[in-house]
């Protein structure tokens, strides 16, 4: 298990959080924000920055996390009424969400697997469509046809597609995450474990959802959150995941990849670091059970 911290998570200007890493011991980063961008939609001198950067400070990127898939997927057809107006509105609402798929397979995919191969990532991290206020369940055949197909084309350049659990998502509890992905059955796709997303959901993500998915994940991320009777939530350093028996199970599975430090707290640095120490104290834990 190797630990790694997503940089926006320390800062948006990924030199600084380069250099924060390296000094607490870590060299493995997961990308997601530059500056005020998502990768890989980076102005051109902000790009040239960050791969400068990347080479000059000797880091390891480890995935791209571009948002790809996370937005509703399009109904076959538009709702429809009588009223013209709203005729209009319904159509022109499903005609964006349609476009915006088209956009994530046709074009933000192909970027990020351009800039995964200049920064040498391995990964990418996309999600399982918003259930759009759905009830949970079995995806739709459009969502299993289309992340089959990214999953293809990710293959094709040599890189893996991880689908992150995600609350309200079609992949969101360990269970669905796994039944998706083995749907679409691609040796190219995989999952991005987040227990404290499944957690917020309502799954139970450790022992039941990691049991669900543990042939499937490819790439941890590491926060905390605790869900209440009414359904609320909130994320905090230290809540109700289990992360001493999850830390512990893929030891003894032989996980052997990355644990991406994403804690969501602010103050930034403070959060993350206190995170990273954690971390580092379970996996270190598990090694002594373990050994």
């Amino acid at each position: 298990m190797i630990p790694a911290i997503v940089t926006d998570e320390l800062s948006g200007d990924p030199e600084t959080a380069f250099e924060l890493g390296l000094e607490w011991g870590v060299s493995h980063f997961e990308l997601r924000g530059v500056f005020d961008a998502r990768v890989p939609r980076l102005a051109p001198h902000l790009r040239r920055r960050l791969v400068r950067a990347v080479r000059e400070f000797g880091v390891t990127i480890t995935a791209l996390s571009p948002g790809l898939f996370k937005c509703p997927f399009p109904d076959g057809e538009p709702a429809r009424s009588n009223l013209g107006w709203m005729d209009r509105d319904r159509f022109e609402a499903w005609e964006s969400v349609r476009a915006t798929v088209d956009d994530h397979i046709d074009r933000l995919l192909p970027e990020t697997i351009e800039l995964a191969a200049e920064l040498g990532a391995r990964a990418l991290i996309a999600f399982g469509f918003s259930r759009g206020g759905r009830a949970a369940g079995p995806a739709p055949a459009g969502v299993v046809e289309t992340l089959a197909r990214a999953a293809e084309t990710a293959a094709g350049a040599g890189v893996e597609l991880l689908i992150e659990t995600e609350e309200g998502f079609w992949a969101d509890t360990g269970a669905r995450s796994a039944a998706l992905v083995e749907r679409v059955g691609h040796p190219s796709l995989g999952i991005n474990w987040d227990p404290a997303n499944a957690l917020i959901e309502g799954d139970v993500p450790f022992p039941d959802g990691y049991a669900a998915v543990r042939r499937h994940v490819r790439n941890v991320h590491f926060k905390d959150a605790r869900r209440y009777p009414d359904g609320s939530w909130e994320l905090l350093a230290e809540g109700d995941v289990d992360w001493r028996g999850q830390i512990a199970a893929l030891a003894a599975d032989f996980y052997s990849g990355m644990i991406a430090v994403e804690p969501h707290l602010s103050p930034s640095v403070a959060s993350t670091r206190a995170a990273l120490a954690r971390l580092s104290a379970l996996i270190e834990a598990a090694k002594t059970v373990g050994g």
